[in-house]
C-alpha cells in the first residue's frame, strides 16, 4: 500500500522536470575556469575582472532606489505628455464614446426586440454561473495537486 503523504508519480512531464532540475543547474569547477581563462589572450585582464571586490551592500541598495526614482520619474513624466497628447488629439472623447457604445447598443437592441431583455438577463445568469464553475475548478485543481510533503522540502531548503 502507498503512503499517501508520499508525492505521487505525475507522469514524464515529472520525471523530465526533475532531470532538467539537475542538469541545468550546475558550477564549473574552478580548473576548468582557470584553463578556459588561460586559452584567452591577454587572460590575466579577465581574471583580474573576475576577482574584483563586490560593491558594498549600501551602495547596491542607493543604485536601486535612484534607478527606481528615475523610472518613477520618466513614467510621471510620459503619462503628463501622453495626457496633454490625447487631449490635444481629442482621444478622450474616443474613448467615452467606446465606454458607452455597449450600452448605446444594448439600449437599440431592448427598443428593436423587447424580448431581447429576458435573453440578455438569462445570459448574464450563465456568465455568473460559468465564473464561479471555472473558480471551483481552478480550486480544485490546486488543492488536488497539492503534496504536504513537498511544501514541507521546500521549506527546509
Amino acid at each position: 500500500m502507498r503512503d499517501p503523504l508520499e508525492p505521487t508519480p505525475r507522469g514524464p512531464d515529472d520525471a523530465l522536470d526533475q532531470v532538467l532540475r539537475q542538469e541545468l543547474r550546475w558550477e564549473a569547477p574552478p580548473e576548468v575556469t582557470a584553463f578556459l581563462l588561460g586559452l584567452i589572450p591577454n587572460g590575466t585582464l579577465w581574471a583580474e575582472t573576475l576577482q574584483r571586490p563586490r560593491p558594498q551592500p549600501w551602495y547596491s541598495t542607493l543604485v536601486l532606489i535612484l534607478t527606481a526614482v528615475a523610472v518613477g520619474l520618466s513614467l510621471a513624466v510620459a503619462w503628463q505628455v501622453i495626457g496633454s497628447l490625447s487631449a490635444e488629439l481629442g482621444l478622450i472623447a474616443i474613448v467615452e464614446q467606446l465606454r458607452a457604445a455597449p450600452e448605446i447598443g444594448l439600449q437599440r437592441l431592448y427598443d428593436a426586440l423587447p424580448v431581447s431583455r429576458h435573453i440578455v438577463a438569462v445570459l448574464v445568469i450563465v456568465r455568473e454561473q460559468l465564473h464561479w464553475l471555472l473558480l471551483a475548478i481552478m480550486l480544485w485543481l490546486a488543492l488536488d495537486g497539492w503534496q504536504p510533503q513537498r511544501l514541507s522540502t521546500r521549506q527546509t531548503r
